[in-house]
């Protein structure tokens, strides 16, 4: 799990300096300032965590306390609070999950969980996702150039689910030995660095720009949903 740790330390680092002004200034997602994003870390590594004990437990359990409305309540509450107390509750959320990782067997991360009806181990990857594509939208500095080649190719594969539906989406990479062919349906091919074809994939903004055969980048569908909900 040290890519995770990584994450974890990079979003702190990125936001130690930063004011309470700068806190509330919006970050890359409509509604949200950089409050809301940072809560939202905090209650979703809670969430791991608590995934992962109920399921050492034999138990399976809702990701948030409250289900949905009460992760909404939690991240709207907290995003007014001071940045000192947001940065310490982070650390203290970030450090409590991977507590737990590290004490568990082979055997418990082969466990059941209720997120994405998947088991404890894949609560990981998808830890790893949440810290790095929302340092992204932090706006501090941190840009899809920055992440790793492994990362932008995990997260390639992870939303491949957006294709859009009748389409057979072809995406070269212009700066490595990369094809991913994708739906079926009408061709239309997306080019461009493999970062900033992940970025795009993530709703996110690119960096260097991409080229499509289409008068205009596809439009692509939503997030992969959780089976579970």
């Amino acid at each position: 799990m040290l890519r995770v740790s990584q994450a974890h330390a990079r979003v702190l680092e990125l936001v130690v300096h930063l004011d309470d002004r700068q806190k509330d200034a919006p970050s890359a997602l409509p509604g949200w300032s950089r409050g809301h994003v940072l809560q939202h870390l905090a209650d979703n590594a809670r969430a791991f965590e608590r995934q992962a004990l109920a399921a050492v437990q034999g138990e399976v359990v809702d990701m948030y306390d409250g289900g949905q409305a009460g992760r909404d309540r939690s991240i709207e509450r907290g995003a007014a609070r001071p940045l000192a107390e947001l940065y310490e509750e982070l650390e203290l959320a970030q450090r409590a999950l991977e507590d737990v990782w590290s004490r568990l067997t082979a055997a418990d991360w082969r466990r059941a969980v209720r997120f994405r009806r998947a088991t404890v181990l894949d609560t990981a990857p998808a830890r790893w996702r949440e810290a790095e594509i929302h340092a992204v939208d932090l706006q501090v500095g941190y840009r899809p150039r920055d992440w790793s080649m492994d990362f932008a190719l995990h997260a390639l594969d992870f939303l491949l689910g957006r294709t859009p539906a009748g389409m057979r989406l072809v995406l070269r990479a212009t700066d490595e030995e990369f094809t991913q062919v994708l739906g079926r349906g009408r061709a239309v091919e997306v080019s461009g660095a493999v970062r900033d074809l992940a970025a795009w994939m993530a709703g996110r903004g690119v960096d260097a720009g991409l080229s499509t055969t289409d008068p205009r980048l596809p439009e692509l569908g939503p997030w992969p949903p959780d089976p579970a909900d």
